[in-house]
């Protein structure tokens, strides 16, 4: 008896087979242009801050082409976005090498000039980036306007961000980096009006919801604060700072228990980061665990840390655990650090005055570096290196961070070695000149 059904299923798999053969023949074919097309949209993902899926789309590009050259830019921007300078210049240099589209190249390190102060290069790049943008005029925007922030240069912050904002009127990430820069002057309401302008347009804007959760918290009501920090825990760029947050909020309503959760989950998370690690110590050590808030910073202690928040935390455990002499190092530390700072900060207003003065530019940044505000204190020296490229005293303060880095990750060699050789050079020719 004649089965249709049967025949029907038979051609059915077949021609399934050959559009598989077919789908695979293409990929063999055209494997090299199936890569770039995955490398760029992984450097779409990085732009996003969605770096698990960009990641994941590097990944695959590599499967089809080791040799990817748009797969190697996605994964410099990454870093880049990360503030691995180490790791976006080994990936940048390797997408060079692997043929890299020379604008995509040019783009990236315009813009890690830009993300590091350097503006008074920058300025002069950013009309040729925006007029050759492909798309990446918010990623243009965004590592300005962090720079400038970093400058404290709020006019040009302003003059970027309100360009931003009327020329893509449904990107929020112009008004969460508006609200950035007024929080940064401490204009409370005009800062609130910028962060829920961002989360209209964009509920879950990990950087507006971290800043409106820091500044409700600054008012004391961790209720309404709680939710943003959740929103903002979720991202992976905002994702410490934002469980550092959820825990205080949980701790400030007595739910201690579920604050331990949130800063376990974190750990896990972001084990490198010290504001969690400071955040699990402080819990420890108000919990009279003091053993356990040791336990979670001695590594950091080992390394050398001069972050004031985790040597005043460390203090607190030792004199809890009867160590008082050995505590009392740490709290003298602290408390230097923290008379040391607020200068650097007074000084910083100098700045607007002295823009051109390398020297006063070094000796914020020194100080910054110095006590563990490493962020800001390679911002500033770089920006004095900006201005005297011979500057010794610069290159000899970055040449020793490096070197106390080395410990923590063997990347940090070859930036030790330029920098220490800088200084060597500058001194020779000082020496030579008097």
């Amino acid at each position: 008896m004649y089965d249709s059904t049967y025949v029907y299923k038979q051609k059915w798999i077949w021609w399934l087979v050959v559009v598989l053969l077919v789908f695979l023949t293409f990929a063999v074919w055209q494997r090299k242009l199936i890569a770039d097309w995955l490398g760029q949209y992984a450097v779409r993902f990085a732009s996003m801050d969605r770096v698990s899926a960009s990641e994941t789309l590097i990944q695959l590009a590599h499967v089809l082409d080791r040799e990817s050259p748009s797969a190697m830019v996605a994964s410099a921007r990454i870093q880049r976005r990360k503030g691995d300078l180490v790791g976006f210049g080994r990936d940048l240099r390797r997408a060079e090498s692997l043929g890299a589209l020379p604008k995509d190249i040019q783009l990236e390190r315009a813009l890690a000039i830009a993300e590091s102060g350097q503006m008074g290069t920058a300025r002069q790049l950013l009309f040729e980036l925006l007029e050759t943008a492909g798309g990446n005029e918010s990623e243009i925007c965004e590592s300005y306007a962090k720079g400038y922030l970093r400058q404290r240069d709020y006019n040009a912050a302003f003059g970027l961000l309100e360009a931003w904002a009327r020329d893509f009127p449904k990107d929020a990430r112009a008004h969460a980096w508006t609200g950035q820069v007024y929080s940064e002057l401490d204009l409370v309401d005009e800062a609130e009006g910028a962060f829920r302008r961002a989360l209209e347009l964009d509920p879950l804007n990990g950087q507006a919801s971290l800043g409106l959760a820091e500044l409700l918290m600054g008012q004391k009501n961790p209720f309404a604060a709680m939710p943003l920090f959740e929103v903002a825990a979720n991202t992976e760029r905002f994702g410490a700072a934002g469980s550092v947050g959820l825990a205080s909020c949980l701790q400030a309503n007595s739910r201690v228990g579920q604050a331990e959760e949130v800063l376990r989950d974190a750990l896990a998370r972001f084990p490198d980061d010290y504001r969690v690690l400071v955040e699990a110590a402080n819990l420890s050590n108000e919990q009279g665990e003091y053993s356990k808030a040791e336990s979670l910073l001695e590594k950091e202690i080992a390394l050398g840390s001069n972050r004031r928040e985790v040597r005043y935390a460390y203090a607190v455990a030792l004199r809890g655990l009867g160590r008082v002499d050995e505590a009392r190092v740490h709290f003298d530390y602290s408390a230097e650090a923290a008379t040391q700072t607020a200068e650097a900060n007074r000084r910083a207003a100098d700045v607007a005055s002295r823009p051109n003065d390398a020297r006063l530019r070094f000796e914020i940044g020194n100080i910054h570096l110095r006590y563990g505000n490493i962020e800001d204190g390679l911002i500033w020296i770089h920006s004095a290196l900006e201005i005297s490229p011979d500057l010794s005293h610069a290159h000899d303060s970055l040449a020793r961070y490096y070197e106390s880095q080395i410990s923590r990750d063997p990347r940090y060699i070859p930036l030790a070695r330029k920098h220490r050789l800088l200084a060597s050079a500058d001194n020779a020719v000082t020496r030579k000149d008097s």
